[in-house]
């Protein structure tokens, strides 16, 4: 508690935060961290969920590098980034607004992803692993963590073909870089009809095909794998290019 006042949070946060933490939740945590940025205390997701609510992007901002600098990508996610969103659609629900709060969150999360997701010094794999949304998906935000869990700590180069990615347009990337990976995300149900992935051109060597997201409705192709978390995806995407 002392250590987070001396950073600047306050004492009401900091006792909240201290209480919260299980010993061991600390000592796994702090098993896998790599070292804490120096002066930087990581802000808890309700302090980051007040701070979306107010616009304050520079609060995001640090605090996101902080829990990415400490704990890394799948950990900032799961812990803080998905935690804030639930907080903000809960609030949508109940108000009926929010959206500008939602645009924020999402902005500030995407320009602290966004340089984590290049192409690491020296990539692993020889062959990319290409991830695309589902025709009309709009919510992309997820992939851009799977390419920076992927490149900060794997050392996995993927390619991001972003949001709303006709199947055509997927087809034509899968000809182009013959991938050792396709993974398509489905937020919504509207956008989550698995026939598009059935048409997929076959290239030699294979690729694996791999679906994230609540979207996906219906009987997925044979081949198609689905993914439960960030964590999952990482793990089974690096296994098959490596």
């Amino acid at each position: 508690m002392n250590r987070l006042i001396h950073h600047g949070v306050a004492p009401a946060d900091a006792a909240r935060e201290a209480l919260g933490l299980r010993l061991d939740d600390a000592s796994s945590v702090a098993e896998s961290a790599p070292p804490a940025p120096p002066g930087v205390a990581v802000p808890s997701a309700d302090m980051l969920a007040r701070a979306a609510a107010v616009l304050d992007g520079r609060t995001l901002d640090e605090g996101l590098a902080a829990g990415l600098g400490r704990y890394g990508v799948v950990w900032t996610w799961q812990r803080l980034v998905l935690p804030v969103f639930e907080t903000i659609s809960a609030g949508q629900e109940r108000t009926g607004a929010g959206i500008e709060v939602e645009h924020v969150f999402s902005d500030r999360v995407m320009a602290a992803l966004q340089p984590l997701a290049a192409r690491p010094a020296v990539p692993v794999n020889d062959r990319l692993a290409l991830l695309a949304c589902a025709e009309d998906e709009q919510h992309s935000l997820p992939l851009y963590a799977l390419a920076a869990a992927l490149a900060t700590g794997c050392g996995v180069e993927s390619r991001v073909l972003g949001a709303r990615t006709p199947a055509a347009a997927l087809a034509g990337a899968v000809r182009t870089v013959s991938p050792g990976v396709v993974f398509v995300w489905s937020q919504q149900g509207a956008t989550g009809d698995p026939a598009p992935l059935g048409t997929l051109p076959a290239v030699r060597p294979p690729y694996r095909l791999m679906v994230g997201g609540p979207g996906w409705r219906g009987e997925l192709p044979r081949a198609a794998v689905r993914v439960g978390s960030l964590e999952d995806a990482v793990r089974r995407i690096t296994a098959a290019l490596t």
